[in-house]
């Protein structure tokens, strides 16, 4: 009995070793479903953060973890804005952030603006607000996001 227990422990051991040394990647990366989102397949982090919230300290709050995240990773990081709802507004071309998010931009950051939300603000404003340039129409933010986070995206939500 004694034999087979330390025989067990031995296998048990032995077997954490060698799986130990095995390289481990935290979010297995599919190119194929990257590119078909629009992403870079080459960079080793994908990153999609949503904005909901209208509050320009909110929306500051986003755009400082890009930031972030490009300080951080450089080239290695393959970041996305969804805007929905509320947050919107982080994408009319008026909005006091749009030459920071033009210069993300120019830094391969992609934003996306919710279709569905920009219909619900132009009835509210009663005129359809003019979108930061940089900004891609996509039929439903939520959707969107679920698409990148099917693709191996992970979700922030500062």
């Amino acid at each position: 009995m004694k034999k087979i227990r330390l025989l067990q422990s031995v296998f048990v051991l032995l077997m954490m070793g060698l799986l130990g040394a095995l390289p481990v990647q935290a979010h297995p990366v599919d190119a194929k479903a990257i590119e078909a989102v629009g992403g870079n397949s080459l960079a080793n982090h994908h990153i999609v953060l949503q904005e909901t919230d209208s509050d320009l300290q909110r929306q500051t709050l986003v755009l400082n973890v890009v930031s972030n995240l490009l300080k951080a990773y450089g080239d290695n990081v393959d970041i996305e804005v969804v805007a929905f709802g509320p947050g919107i507004s982080m994408l009319f071309a008026n909005n006091e952030h749009a030459k920071r998010i033009e210069s993300m931009a120019q830094q391969g950051v992609r934003f996306s603006a919710c279709m569905n939300s920009l219909e619900k603000a132009t009835e509210r404003l009663g005129y359809e607000p003019k979108l930061n340039p940089v900004a891609k129409k996509v039929p439903a933010g939520i959707v969107r996001i679920i698409d990148l986070v099917d693709a191996g995206y992970i979700l922030v939500r500062p």
